[in-house]
């Protein structure tokens, strides 16, 4: 079995149904899908290969798929040169950068809506913001479990996990942070999606990873 059909699902072939003209192809698996579904890369000016998350970065795009086999894959059959025709460096923790990365963007957003006011952490602030019907996203850290995630899943609000309970702290100036919840308003529907997003992308990354 070929890696693309390794790492390929139903919710990933939805891609292909993109006009031609928008679809990349990921060096690592040999498929063509939308670019939401990869992480592109260019070569820097000192020839390394760099993560492009927003893909703004100048130069030519070479584009893998965005899950960490893929990325490992490509590493490891020194396919980024192939793809760049020229020497390239290739960080040893280029993996590890990109899964970062991806956590550090979604954790951004997450601040974003903090500053605005839309977020709140904290088990009893985010009960309260449930209770009056305020609450539009739940937001765990891997660390919860038990009786008190249970009871706040049982909201049948949208849930992602993002980070550990330090990364969370982080964003809310506290020791640690289990649990926190994004406003639902109008004001707040753009930070939700971008978070949800976000937060899909990496986890989806992290799936079937070895680390």
């Amino acid at each position: 079995m070929t890696l693309a059909a390794q790492l390929d699902g139903p919710h990933l072939r939805e891609g292909l149904r993109a006009p031609a003209a928008s679809l990349r192809s990921c060096i690592a698996t040999g498929e063509q899908t939308t670019p939401d579904r990869l992480i592109r890369f260019v070569v820097g000016p000192d020839a390394e290969i760099v993560p492009d998350l927003a893909r703004r970065l100048p130069g030519r795009g070479i584009w893998v798929r965005a899950e960490r086999p893929a990325v490992e894959h490509a590493i490891a059959r020194k396919l980024f040169a192939r793809a760049a025709r020229s020497a390239v460096r290739v960080p040893d923790d280029l993996a590890d950068r990109v899964e970062r990365l991806l956590l550090e963007r979604a954790l951004a957003d997450l601040g974003r809506a903090r500053r605005a006011g839309r977020a709140v952490a904290g088990f009893v602030k985010v009960e309260q913001l449930i209770a009056r019907g305020k609450a539009g996203l739940l937001v765990f850290a891997d660390e919860a479990e038990g009786d008190g995630s249970r009871r706040l899943a049982n909201s049948g609000l949208p849930l992602v996990r993002l980070g550990d309970a330090a990364a969370l702290a982080g964003i809310f100036g506290r020791e640690r942070t289990v649990y926190a919840a994004v406003v639902r308003d109008d004001a707040a529907g753009a930070f939700i999606q971008r978070i949800e997003l976000g937060a899909a992308r990496w986890r989806g990354y992290r799936l079937n990873s070895t680390g």
